[in-house]
């Protein structure tokens, strides 16, 4: 048994064409999903990078592992041991398949990247050291993985990581691949009128009026970051369309590198022995919640990830129905690395806080979860209850955005999340926010009780503006006439919270 897991990073699902994309993005991925189970409501439980990788390969929530932001004390993992004692009831992933005498092969950069020595955890052969670290193109990581496969490839029991960076921006994808994707025309949301309500309505880094505004090192709008990126703001139809075409592009480079892993994999005879899983870390905001083409925010464009499992003698059977390829119910991302274990007959870690969906692949019967917790602590730090219909989100800290403390959306009536129904629907409300509430008292009381990593963020004095200074969005509002929003952003950031007032005076009568 063989299992090559493709994790692209930044991807969202809809631009695939196996979830329904016109524009040729994804032809070799869509190969694959003919004879695959595809998901299509997986979410990764904590976003973006850093918070994704921690749940995935430690099989933990980010509220247990503790990573749920990229800098300060809630990026750093709690690793479950001590001293030279490895905790077995919790292993990172890729360490209990090493301990099953497992080869495992990492291909990412990703470690030197976010600074986690913990993401190498457990691979018996590491190729990360080797890449950049930040701007590996798809080749590059291809041409490692394929030198691997060429000299190991026949051998048995491995499990392959590759890590495709191109789908982040800045997009720098050759240009064959913005020539293809072109071909056909961005229909997508959003349209003109909702870009021009954005670029009114919202501000703060990664908005459509200040995309550009970021550390003082970023290009500005004239200068642009590559070649291929467009040198102003998603403002208008037009620039945003660039900007798809970027995040299009590298989609479709990765997928011909994919191929080009395939190809040799029927070279080698090892093709119908071999899994595939094809994944991404986060999705990717287009709009939701004023933010475009980053993931900031605790929307369905961050947190909805694609999910496709191959799985020889099981998902390529021919007599498997096509309702059975195919699953609608909620799953975490997280879930998966207990059902990798599931398939090839292993016990699951009993701390792990993933479930198994390992039905769903062997074609039997399959519900999904009930709803997910979610949460997403880069740019703002946000926690969303997301049910088969409604998304309820939760603001901790809203950075340097206008957001309210509390959405809730109708996924079915208003899947880009334009309409806030929280005061129209307060017994919604009140369900959804009882099952967040029920979550945290679930993972921070008793005697395994943990600390929340956000609250621990806030206690250090760590806020969400790692990527851009409160001072530069001030700048932009003062050069943009808007002393309305500039305001505003003084306003959430500098009020103190009424209720430490309240009690402060209660406190001091008291006395």
């Amino acid at each position: 048994m063989r299992i090559l897991y493709f994790d692209i990073d930044s991807c969202r699902p809809d631009h695939l064409g196996c979830y329904g994309y016109q524009r040729p993005t994804s032809p070799v991925i869509d190969d694959l999903a003919q004879k695959s189970i595809l998901f299509r409501q997986c979410h990764t439980s904590d976003a973006p990078c850093l918070p994704s990788r921690a749940a995935l390969f430690s099989g933990r929530f980010g509220i247990n592992n503790g990573v749920t932001c990229h800098d300060g004390p809630a990026s750093q993992l709690r690793y479950a041991g001590r001293g030279h004692q490895h905790d077995p009831r919790s292993p990172m992933w890729m360490r209990y398949l090493q301990l099953q005498n497992w080869e495992t092969i990492g291909f990412s950069g990703f470690g030197q990247r976010h600074l986690a020595w913990w993401f190498f955890a457990g691979f018996t052969q590491n190729f990360g050291n080797q890449l950049p670290g930040y701007s590996e193109t798809a080749t590059e990581v291809t041409e490692k993985v394929l030198w691997w496969l060429r000299a190991n490839g026949t051998t048995q029991n491995w499990f392959m990581h590759v890590n495709y960076w191109d789908v982040h921006h800045p997009y720098a994808a050759p240009q064959k691949f913005f020539d293809q994707v072109r071909t056909v025309a961005y229909t997508g949301a959003p349209d003109a009128q909702a870009i021009a309500r954005d670029a009114h309505d919202y501000y703060g880094p990664r908005t459509a009026r200040s995309w550009w505004y970021e550390l003082p090192d970023w290009h500005n709008p004239q200068q642009g970051r590559t070649s291929r990126m467009p040198k102003d703001n998603p403002d208008t139809r037009e620039t945003l369309t660039g900007f798809v075409d970027g995040h299009d592009a590298g989609i479709a480079y990765v997928d011909e590198q994919i191929g080009r892993v395939v190809v040799l994999l029927e070279h080698l005879g090892i093709r119908e022995e071999t899994a595939i899983i094809v994944s991404s870390d986060h999705g990717e905001s287009v709009g939701e919640l004023g933010m475009y083409f980053e993931h900031g925010n605790c929307c369905e464009g961050t947190t909805h990830v694609p999910l496709l499992v191959h799985w020889p003698g099981m998902t390529d059977r021919p007599d498997m129905p096509p309702t059975h390829r195919s699953i609608d119910g909620l799953i975490y991302q997280v879930d998966l690395a207990p059902t990798v274990l599931e398939l090839l007959g292993m016990e699951v870690p009993t701390r792990w806080d993933g479930s198994s969906f390992a039905p769903a692949v062997q074609g039997k019967s399959f519900a999904g979860r009930d709803h997910l917790i979610l949460g997403t602590g880069v740019w703002s730090f946000q926690r969303a209850v997301r049910t088969e219909r409604y998304r309820l989100i939760r603001t901790i800290h809203s950075g340097l955005y206008p957001y309210d403390p509390l959405y809730l959306f109708d996924m079915q009536s208003d899947p880009q999340q334009r309409h806030n129904l929280a005061t129209e629907r307060a017994g919604v409300v009140a369900e959804l926010d009882h099952l967040l509430l029920a979550w945290l008292w679930r993972y921070t009381t008793g005697p395994d009780g943990v600390h929340d990593p956000f609250q621990e963020q806030l206690w250090a004095g760590f806020d969400p503006d790692l990527y851009c200074p409160r001072q530069r969005i001030e700048e932009r509002l003062l050069d943009l006439g808007r002393q309305d929003q500039l305001a505003d952003l003084r306003r959430r950031r500098d009020l103190v919270p009424v209720l430490r007032t309240d009690l402060s005076r209660n406190f001091q009568l008291k006395l």
